[in-house]
């Protein structure tokens, strides 16, 4: 396991360990990980996942970059979706050398492992979002920057016939300046428009910064913040949903680091309170920020991910935990809610800065797992995550972001399997009920197809039925 610490952006620069031992430092400057120690790739599955994702990569980016962000979307307009990696820079060590932003343009033949795009500025990106900002039909880039505090934490690149401008055509100019740490689109105020939300920190010694929201004016992004947070604080995720009532006004949903609440800020006629209307009980350091309805009660949760991350749900006013994590190590980089496996609920993923792994945890009817169902372990740190369809097939994939010489790695969504093929020839028939039935009378595991694994009854009949009658894909 790699060793952490806290705020390191400045306490490692110079110092004279940074000529014994290779470490990395994440994007907002506040874990380092010791990664002298050579490590193997693996991955990990549960027994009894339907997750569609297999155990090794089938695509991988070698290019030594520092990921801060990932986006999936088409981006030259050729109906392929491409992969928009951002990248950021730090006092890591061995320093890195490269910190443009990319695109990995797709193609009937697949994505390129080199990127066909390149940002023409190098500087810190620690998100990125893609929407229409200019209302032109085409996707912006949006790039939240960080790395100091800054006037333009905020800049577009807007889209183009055959991909983005490599120059950003709007910077924000943020009169007290701030260190940008991610963001979402939304059309805050129902006006037709793309709005912007980012949250903020800065560096000591005013380490603190308020949420802000950009609004359109209906061309693009205001140069200044339209609104800011009530507290200057620390915080590192947003999402936005309507989750309060039937209005459609989305609130803005944000995850805030030690000593600070992450919670909920209502949105009322277009513009979010100053003040949380919910908050977590606890101020430690949560990261990342994700909204859906994991229970499938019609209400939706909120989680915030952290160490280790939490989903809670709206009781009365307030949040309160339904479910929490139990990976073997914590401290989210990332988090996400997604239908990963497509069986209609929301599953839980998360990427792990200090050990590199990444994590889903599957929703049964509802329930999370509790401990992950499928890891991939890196010998890299984990920066990023996200999921969508990258070769064309109709299944989101996954891809993970990484800081080290090994940048990306993307999975497949694989054809779910057809549990009562039991012939393994890719076809239903009588062979196949035939091959259960001498398995289960034997007791032979084979047969074992539903929970509780390791025990063979009726479940496992129902299973293999429902299966043999489903068809295979």
């Amino acid at each position: 396991m790699r060793t952490t610490a806290g705020l390191v952006v400045v306490l490692l620069a110079g110092s004279s360990v940074s000529g014994q031992f290779a470490f990395e430092v994440s994007e907002d400057g506040r874990a380092a990980a010791d990664v002298s120690r050579v490590e193997q790739a693996r991955g990990s599955e549960a027994r009894g996942s339907t997750l569609p994702f297999g155990l090794t990569p089938d695509y991988e980016v070698h290019l030594r970059r520092q990921i801060g962000g990932l986006a999936i979307a088409d981006m030259n307009g050729d109906g392929l979706n491409d992969l928009v990696a951002v990248c950021y820079i730090s006092s890591s060590f061995p320093p890195y050398e490269d910190w443009h932003d990319m695109i990995f343009y797709n193609s009937p033949n697949g994505l390129g492992t080199t990127p066909g795009w390149l940002s023409d500025n190098e500087t810190h990106t620690g998100d990125v979002q893609i929407g229409d900002i200019n209302g032109d039909g085409l996707p912006d880039l949006v790039a939240v920057h960080g790395g100091s505090v800054r006037a333009d934490a905020v800049q577009v690149y807007f889209g183009a016939g055959n991909g983005p401008s490599t120059s950003p055509g709007y910077s924000s100019n943020i009169p007290g300046r701030a260190w940008g740490t991610s963001g979402a689109i939304v059309d805050i105020d129902l006006d037709g428009d793309l709005d912007l939300v980012t949250t903020n920190q800065a560096i000591a010694p005013d380490p603190y910064r308020p949420i802000m929201l950009f609004r359109n004016n209906g061309t693009g992004l205001g140069a200044a913040p339209d609104w800011e947070s009530g507290a200057d604080e620390i915080s590192n995720g947003v999402v936005t949903a309507d989750i309060l009532g039937s209005d459609g006004l989305p609130e803005v949903i944000t995850a805030k680091w030690v000593n600070f609440n992450s919670g909920v800020y209502e949105n009322i006629g277009g513009t979010p309170d100053a003040f949380p209307i919910m908050a977590v009980a606890n101020d430690s350091a949560d990261k990342g920020a994700a909204v859906g309805d994991i229970n499938g009660d019609g209400i939706p949760e909120v989680a915030f991910g952290g160490d280790p991350m939490v989903v809670y749900s709206m009781v009365q006013g307030a949040l309160v935990p339904l479910w929490t994590a139990d990976p073997p190590f914590g401290g989210s980089q990332e988090i996400r809610m997604h239908d990963a496996d497509g069986d209609g609920d929301l599953d839980m993923a998360e990427v792990v800065f200090s050990d590199g792994k990444a994590h889903i945890y599957q929703n049964n009817n509802g329930v999370l797992d509790t401990q992950p169902t499928w890891t991939f372990d890196a010998p890299e740190v984990g920066t990023s995550i996200r999921f969508g369809d990258l070769n064309g097939d109709g299944r989101d994939d996954l891809a993970v972001g990484y800081s080290g010489d090994t940048c990306i790695r993307v999975f497949y969504a694989e054809a779910p399997p057809c549990p009562a093929d039991l012939t393994g020839d890719g076809i239903l028939d009588l062979a196949d009920v035939q091959a259960f039935v001498a398995a289960f009378t034997s007791g032979n595991l084979a047969a074992d197809l539903a929970e509780p694994f390791g025990v063979l009854d009726l479940a496992d009949v129902q299973a293999f039925a429902a299966s043999f009658v489903a068809g295979c894909p």
